[in-house]
């Protein structure tokens, strides 16, 4: 790598991906969205990853970087991180800049006490994080659709600028009296306490806000949800079957009255809310989960997932 050298990402340099972002994906992203993104602090560590420029141009040239969060197995938590945000540009590709620039954030990791580095790659990128940096994959995320028989007008408002913000605040004015300040633990704790799991707190709800989700509540239960393009659900307060699946029904029918054509849900296979819903629903995708430990004292192969806890939600 000798064409390139690679500067940590900070506040000062992370204006640079906004760039990237534009070059690799054609997405205009608003820098301050970035710094909300990436300030983990509250977790015990922040700007973990790299940026390549070429040295002969100082070209940008690509990006990798993890998230670091809490995560929680059998009462002890555990500084962990979500692999995310991987960006090559298009004139730097094939010359191995995704693996120098995960090996060295791998390093970074470690030194700042992350345990181990988790994420749900895309079939494209799948074969480099298990053949070039050596992943291991134990499980699936598996995502339902419900199709809630409204046109699709979050999708459609969503392609047009002017009325993204003008349709946001029509979905705020409609979930007022849903709305819920209170926060609830991760369901999956309760699910099967043998998992390990992402901590759900104070400090996890106020970072997840970048995002705009909103936390509502139907008939003492409560659900975090998030209408970007779709209406995705990402965690429903742990209870029963019947409970949860009525919970399922509220949704829909709201997410039909504020012009959602589909409710998303995203859960690992096998936990208690996949097997419900497997049991009235087809599983539309999956993507497969995997890991590399860095400090090694915790199993990662035992951690389950829920949409909420993506590094998109």
């Amino acid at each position: 790598m000798e064409l390139y050298r690679f500067d940590r990402l900070s506040n000062d340099n992370l204006y640079n991906l906004v760039y990237l972002y534009k070059d690799c994906f054609n997405l205009s992203i608003d820098l301050e969205f970035l710094r909300k993104k990436y300030d983990t602090i509250s977790f015990g560590s922040e700007y973990i990853g790299f940026l390549a420029f070429e040295k002969s141009t100082s070209e940008l040239a690509g990006y990798y970087g993890v998230f670091p969060m809490l995560g929680k197995i059998k009462n002890q938590k555990i500084l962990i991180a979500q692999s995310g945000d991987t960006m090559t540009h298009p004139k730097h590709q094939g010359k191995g800049l995704f693996t120098n620039l995960a090996k060295i954030t791998y390093e970074l990791a470690e030194k700042e006490g992350i345990d181990f580095v988790f994420g749900f790659p895309n079939k494209n990128s799948y074969p480099g994080f298990k053949k070039k940096l050596e992943w291991q994959f134990y499980s699936d995320i598996n995502t339902y659709v419900i199709k809630t028989g409204s046109l699709p007008f979050d999708k459609l408002f969503k392609k047009l600028n002017f009325f993204e913000s003008l349709y946001y605040r029509f979905v705020a004015n409609k979930l007022k009296k849903l709305i819920d300040e209170d926060q609830f633990s991760n369901s999956l704790e309760k699910q099967n306490p043998e998992h390990g799991s992402i901590v759900h707190d104070e400090d996890f709800f106020k970072y997840k806000k970048f995002y705009k989700s909103f936390t509502i509540r139907f008939d003492n239960i409560s659900c975090i949800i998030k209408v970007d393009g779709r209406l995705w659900i990402g965690d429903i307060e742990f209870c029963t079957k019947d409970q949860f699946l009525q919970t399922i029904e509220q949704i829909k029918s709201l997410a039909k009255k504020i012009g959602c054509s589909s409710v998303h849900f995203s859960a690992t296979d096998g936990t208690f809310y996949d097997k419900t819903l497997k049991e009235k629903f087809e599983v539309a995708s999956k993507s497969p989960i995997g890991y590399l430990s860095t400090k090694g004292k915790a199993d990662p192969s035992i951690f389950a997932y829920q949409a909420i806890d993506f590094d998109t939600y």
